[in-house]
């Protein structure tokens, strides 16, 4: 157990490392705006396999100072993971990634192919345009910032509305304990703006998308580049009811790698790791038996 803080391009980002020293490596990346707290059921599951996970947290997501725009692009955000890890000592690992983290996940497999051994999405962000529609206000500057905004707790109603599907919208014991996780502190809120920010389109496209559902998107998706990951061992978990990525996006990975594992949970909305932790770890489990334990875990020559 051990909590390591890296110095990397002006950042302190702080690494939550758990589970056996001698075990394979799993990098752990949680949604934009949460925490590890959403993806400890998956961090537990992962150490009772055997993994040694390593949690990254982004800048400003737990230490300041927080992201500025100009490092907050996919792409830039990948290669800090990678390089935080290798400064830990993870030279090759599986991927878990949630929401925010899944895009990351991807970006990282697209340009570090030799680090990752496999991926396990959670309604991974990066993969088509079916982002909710509040998406665009968030990208207006003056809209965006009134709406991104520091808040000790956030709302039932907007954790009702958008993060929980229906088979648990109705559990106030869940809702009440989400209430009291959930903060946006005014570091995770800068970090937020930029990652918005950096990643969409010019001014002048994103008027010609606002008529298009999830059109920023176009900004950082990898949906055309997709198909050339199929060799990495892939396991993607959605929630029919997600209401912040639709899992109708998942029909765009299996189109490209139909050799990926493909998992749709009913009632089960954006916050999945938490919502539906049995049905993830157990495809997280059968995942790492049939299909990971097959990959060498030290990178190959």
């Amino acid at each position: 157990m051990k909590d390591a803080i890296v110095e990397h391009g002006g950042y302190r980002i702080r690494v939550r490392s758990r589970g056996p020293a001698r075990g394979p490596h799993a990098i752990v990346l949680p949604g934009m705006g949460e925490t590890s707290f959403t993806v400890v059921p998956q961090v537990r599951q992962l150490r009772e396999l055997g993994y040694t996970t390593h949690l990254i947290e982004l800048p400003g997501f737990g230490l300041a100072p927080a992201l500025r725009k100009d490092a907050a692009r996919f792409e830039q955000l990948a290669d800090l993971v990678v390089a935080v890890a290798n400064k830990v000592g993870v030279d090759r690992a599986v991927i878990l990634g949630h929401s925010l983290g899944g895009g990351i996940a991807l970006h990282i497999a697209a340009r570090h192919r030799a680090f990752v051994s496999g991926l396990i999405l959670l309604a991974p962000a990066a993969v088509g345009r079916s982002l909710v529609w509040t998406y665009k206000l968030f990208c207006m500057p003056l809209i965006g910032r009134a709406l991104l905004r520091p808040s000790k707790n956030v709302s039932r109603r907007y954790l009702r509305y958008f993060l929980i599907g229906s088979g648990r919208r109705s559990d106030d014991a869940f809702v009440d304990r989400l209430v009291r996780r959930k903060s946006q502190p005014l570091g995770q809120v800068r970090s937020m703006r930029a990652i918005v920010w950096a990643n969409q389109p010019s001014r002048w496209r994103r008027l010609l998308l606002l008529p298009v559902p999830g059109g920023e998107q176009i900004g950082y998706t990898l949906r055309d580049r997709i198909a050339a990951l199929a060799d990495i061992p892939t396991l993607v978990l959605w929630g029919s009811s997600d209401r912040v990525i639709s899992a109708r996006d998942a029909a765009i990975i299996r189109r490209a790698n139909p050799r990926a594992e493909i998992h749709i949970a009913r009632g089960v909305g954006h916050l999945l790791p938490l919502e539906a932790a049995e049905w993830t770890n157990s495809y997280i489990a059968r995942f790492d038996a049939t299909r990971l334990r097959e990959v060498p875990t030290s990178r190959p020559a």
